[in-house]
């Protein structure tokens, strides 16, 4: 494909539609008004983004009346509905929620992004582009590095320490987990003055509605100076949040760790339909 291919919400859908993913299309839709749409309102809108496709080239119109899609735009709603994995970045905020997505798909990875929640942008991309996209949106390089950050707690206890409004409480419930005083102070600090709450998950795709399910991923706290990191670590029936360093050599082994996930599950499902069997 080329480079970046940025299509409108609506374009988008028609694109969907053509490749015969109208659930997927219905969804576009709605998520860009937020409500569900009249039959009316929703051929207008189509009609309307049909035509502008058609004006850039990515679709055309046969003989017969028959719309089909460029390569191009094939391309596009194969990665953005049958991608094998994704690595996704989510942040939370006051000011709103955002999303970075890498999508696996053979051997290729496609990054997609929705700018100001009306242009959705997908560009082929290499490997190194995901970290690239990491620090750009956690906005890493802007914070401050903690290297000497380690801990364990439960995963109860983490989130209970999220919810504090008292730094001087956070940072005695921290203590008795084991977090050094040093480190305790500023990570209680951030838990209680918490920016935004992020994550990194590495997602495959399970049954035939493709349901997102992920096993792997991190957690990113932002504080006003800092960034924390959290593995979820499983032991047993219980789950444990592990610290990690809070720098971004710690977050690039990160990236890598769970895009190596994502590769794996995108060259099994390639050798699957290779041969038939799973």
């Amino acid at each position: 494909m080329v480079s970046t291919l940025r299509l409108s919400t609506d374009e988008l859908a028609f694109a969907l539609l053509l490749s015969d993913q109208p659930v997927a299309a219905q969804q576009v839709l709605v998520s860009s008004i937020g409500r569900e749409l009249s039959k009316e309102e929703a051929q207008g809108r189509l009609s309307a983004a049909g035509n502008a496709l058609f004006g850039q080239g990515l679709v055309d119109i046969r003989d017969d009346g028959s719309i089909v899609s460029s390569p191009v735009l094939t391309e596009v709603s194969l990665v953005l509905t049958r991608a094998a994995a994704t690595l996704r970045f989510t942040l939370s905020a006051p000011t709103g929620q955002r999303a970075l997505s890498y999508h696996f798909l053979d051997d290729a990875i496609y990054e997609h992004w929705v700018d100001r929640g009306v242009a959705h942008v997908v560009s082929r991309v290499s490997e190194d582009a995901i970290m690239e996209g990491c620090v750009a949106f956690f906005n890493l390089s802007d914070l401050q590095e903690i290297a000497v950050a380690t801990g364990m707690l439960p995963d109860a206890v983490f989130r209970h320490a999220l919810g504090q409004r008292d730094v001087t409480a956070t940072i005695g419930l921290l203590r008795d987990y084991g977090i050094a005083e040093d480190t305790g102070m500023l990570l209680a600090e951030d838990m209680v003055h918490t920016q935004a709450i992020g994550d990194m998950l590495a997602i495959y795709y399970h049954g035939d509605n493709r349901a997102p399910m992920s096993d792997e991923g991190c957690l990113v706290v932002l504080g006003q100076q800092r960034f924390w990191l959290f593995q979820p670590v499983k032991q047993g029936e219980d789950v444990q949040v592990m610290l990690l360093p809070g720098t971004i050599d710690s977050m690039r082994e990160q990236v890598q760790r769970l895009t190596r996930v994502c590769r794996q599950i995108a060259a099994r499902e390639a050798a699957v339909a290779r041969t038939g069997k799973e």
